[in-house]
């Protein structure tokens, strides 16, 4: 049961590393003036359009993130959920055997 205790663990810690980076990848987006947003005339169309790309882009990664720690944290629980089983199963098992003797 140890194993599978680890195991759900190190998806804790997956699902720590996804949340944290899902807070994180928008938060050092460049400002617009970055792209040359703040130029004038077709320069500063294209800027500010690459900026909203840009955005658009974090944005998405930043939710993949947080739903793939959402599965990662749901993964985990059923694996503790299961090595938990596996321990009532074995104590069970022993108590019939010990019963049996």
């Amino acid at each position: 049961m140890e194993a599978l205790r680890a195991l759900a663990n190190r998806l804790d810690e997956a699902t720590a590393a996804l949340t944290t980076l899902s807070h994180t990848v928008t938060a050092t987006d460049p400002p617009q003036a970055a792209f040359g947003a703040d130029a004038p005339g077709r320069p500063g169309e294209i800027g500010r359009a690459l900026h909203r790309q840009w955005t658009a882009a974090t944005d998405s990664r930043s939710r993949e993130a947080r739903v793939a720690a959402g599965r990662l944290n749901a993964a985990a629980a059923a694996v503790r959920e299961a090595a938990e089983h596996y321990v009532e199963v074995d104590q069970k098992v022993r108590r019939r055997l010990v019963g049996e003797a």
